[in-house]
């Protein structure tokens, strides 16, 4: 991933409104590439802010309508990415520019770079290994 880095003084202030996506995926396993096109919007609510995205999924065959919902909640300097219905998934911190986690799902495991860009572009690159996956995704978000 590109090693441009620009920091941002908050997390959530330079995430709220709304974003083009523009996203790859390959699936190492299965030998299929695809990609998702839409829009994210990061709305702001009591405690963060509420993410969710929609656009078009191509994935080998199948092409059509695909969607997700998380949360992000202030906890202090770090804010709490949580999965919609609450469980938590990875703490994230823009201020340096990046941010790196790892996300534990049953046996696979995911690990995620975050890199800001610039003041209207982050990109979010994912890996997920395990014995039941084998991805990259590669999403550029570019304010809208």
């Amino acid at each position: 991933m590109n090693d441009v880095r620009y920091p941002v003084p908050d997390t959530l202030g330079y995430l709220t409104g709304r974003w083009r996506l523009d996203r790859r995926l390959t699936d190492a396993r299965a030998g299929q590439t695809g990609t998702f096109t839409g829009v994210g919007e990061f709305v702001p609510v009591p405690g963060g802010l509420d993410y969710a995205e929609r656009g078009e999924l191509t994935f080998g065959p199948h092409r059509g309508p695909a969607w997700r919902r998380l949360r992000y909640r202030s906890d202090g300097e770090l804010v709490r990415v949580e999965f919609d219905d609450g469980r938590f998934f990875h703490d994230l911190d823009l201020r340096g520019g990046g941010w790196s986690v790892t996300h534990p799902c049953r046996a696979d495991g995911y690990a995620g770079e975050f890199r800001v860009t610039s003041a209207d572009t982050f990109v979010q690159d994912w890996t997920v290994t395990g014995p039941a996956k084998d991805l990259h995704l590669l999403t550029t978000f570019d304010r809208a």
